[in-house]
């Protein structure tokens, strides 16, 4: 696990980034600082949730549930970074949206720590469980008791499920008191998140006509082209995701404070403000 972060600093100073002069240099620039934030997210992790061995500490509950959520924020955020660098947009835009709504999940459960609150969040993962041990048992009766092995099986993996969570089958119902993406994202990221980027990035998800349009297919005379080369990506989804690294950096830092992370979040942030701003202004003039 990273113990420093003193060796964390820009790639570029802020005469270079000015002097940019074609696409590569921004990818570039954006990449190397999406990698530096995901460092700073070890380091968190490491400051945090690790002994001196660099080993996971025992948490309870509400710790497990913010610490699982963060490292499944680094995972994804690694392979939005893989994909990125492998030139498919199409899977970063999919995964993109997968770190947004971790994203919004963390500042949620950070935000609202309440006993409650982390058991409604348990609870609504286990609906899914519940009524499939319903539809096992109903096919079990209909045909007179008989189980398959595998009904067996599953079954007894719900159950390994409900154990774990601390929930018994009869606690869970079809309602949830686990609030939509819609008002966490409103609570914990501002009323434009939701309708901008988690709903935009919603056609990757689905395979709408904006994704197949946009992707997968290419204008020809009298119609399209199916599109089989992948679409390399561009600076402003890496943007936008080192955006929300930086922003639960921030959070996570009055969480667990730490004055060297606190003073390099501040530098990245200040960076990150002049790769826009240089980024439009070369967009503007190309």
């Amino acid at each position: 696990m990273i113990k420093t972060i003193e060796h964390i600093i820009p790639k570029y100073n802020q005469s270079e980034v000015d002097s940019f002069e074609d696409y590569n240099q921004f990818m570039d620039a954006s990449v190397e600082l999406l990698k530096q934030t995901i460092e700073m997210l070890w380091f968190v992790v490491g400051i945090s949730y690790c002994d001196e061995k660099g080993d996971s500490k025992v948490l309870n509950k509400k710790e497990a549930v913010i610490g699982g959520n963060i490292i499944r924020y680094i995972k994804l955020n690694i392979s939005f970074l893989q994909n990125t660098c492998e030139a498919k947009i199409e899977i970063a835009s999919i995964l993109s949206r997968c770190i947004g709504e971790t994203y919004v999940n963390i500042k949620f459960l950070i935000a609202n720590t309440e006993e409650r609150v982390i058991r409604n969040y348990i609870k609504n993962s286990l609906i899914t469980e519940k009524g499939l041990w319903n539809k096992i048992k109903e096919n079990i009766e209909k045909r007179g008791g008989d189980s398959e092995q595998i009904e067996f099986r599953m079954n007894e993996s719900i159950k390994r499920s409900f154990d774990r969570s601390d929930f018994d089958l009869d606690e869970v119902s079809k309602s949830s008191k686990w609030q939509s993406i819609s008002k966490r994202a409103d609570e914990v990221a501002g009323k434009e998140f939701y309708s901008i980027f988690y709903g935009l990035s919603s056609h990757s998800i689905h395979g709408n006509w904006q994704d197949i349009y946009t992707y997968h297919l290419k204008n020809t005379e009298g119609g399209f082209k199916l599109k089989f080369e992948w679409n390399d990506s561009q600076p402003q989804i890496i943007e936008a995701t080192v955006l929300m690294n930086l922003d639960l950096l921030e959070l996570l830092e009055q969480t667990f404070p730490n004055q060297k992370l606190k003073a390099k979040i501040k530098e990245l942030f200040t960076y990150q403000a002049s790769l826009i701003k240089s980024h439009e202004n070369y967009l503007k003039n190309k």
